[in-house]
């Protein structure tokens, strides 16, 4: 038996009945912590596309009803004295970054090129100095976008960026937002996305903050 690991939560803050595909889904204790697990016989699960439907649609119903540190998937261990004793190790951060996310969501955002704009030219560069210098002018031209979208951290309890992970995106951004600002993160991403000549902004979410879970299962 092994125990795939959803998520944690404060002890006593969840309620897993009526979550999930079967009646597997239940909590491991240990301290001021609580880990949903599902058991399974197998060691390892396969990621299939029904797995992570599966596993997504469960998080994003737990989200819904407490604040979760949002597990990646596959995070399984062998057994409850396993899981009692990762959540005894990391109590400490754990139930900081659990309070991180209290009552807020994460918001996905996407900048990408307009018309391939800024993106770097796909015949063979004539040297190696020209292909370098036209890398860092993208990400030159990547960094002024991500500077006009510094106003969207107002907003925020808390951010990630990436620039330019590849050449057609200069931005990557992911903001955990609280609950009650959603509509008005959005509305700013709205505006400051019509002041962008060469990009466009694609908003994602609300998801669970999987950007901000570090300490949970991997």
């Amino acid at each position: 038996m092994s125990l795939l690991i959803y998520g944690i939560v404060a002890a006593g803050g969840i309620d897993t009945s009526g979550i999930g595909p079967d009646d597997s889904l239940h909590t491991v204790a240990e301290g001021q912590l609580e880990a949903v697990v599902s058991e399974h016989s197998e060691p390892r699960i396969e990621p299939t596309a029904a797995a992570l439907g599966d596993f997504e649609r469960t998080v994003r119903a737990l989200m819904d009803r407490a604040p979760i540190l949002p597990a990646q998937f596959g995070s399984v261990l062998d057994d409850k004295a396993g899981v009692r004793d990762f959540l005894r190790q990391r109590s400490e951060d754990l139930l900081a970054r659990l309070e991180q996310v209290r009552g807020a969501v994460e918001i996905g955002l996407r900048a990408s090129w307009r018309d391939g704009g800024g993106v770097l030219p796909t015949e063979r560069p004539k040297s190696g100095t020209s292909y370098l210098r036209d890398r860092l002018e993208l990400r030159q031209h990547a960094r002024r976008v991500a500077h006009q979208l510094d106003p969207l951290t107002a907003l925020a309890l808390s951010s990630r960026r990436v620039i330019a992970p590849r050449p057609d995106l200069p931005v990557l951004d992911a903001y955990l937002v609280d609950r009650g600002r959603v509509d008005e993160f959005v509305a700013l991403v709205e505006r400051l996305g019509g002041g962008l000549d060469d990009v466009d902004l694609v908003c994602t979410g609300p998801w669970p903050p999987y950007s901000f879970a570090e300490g949970a299962p991997i």
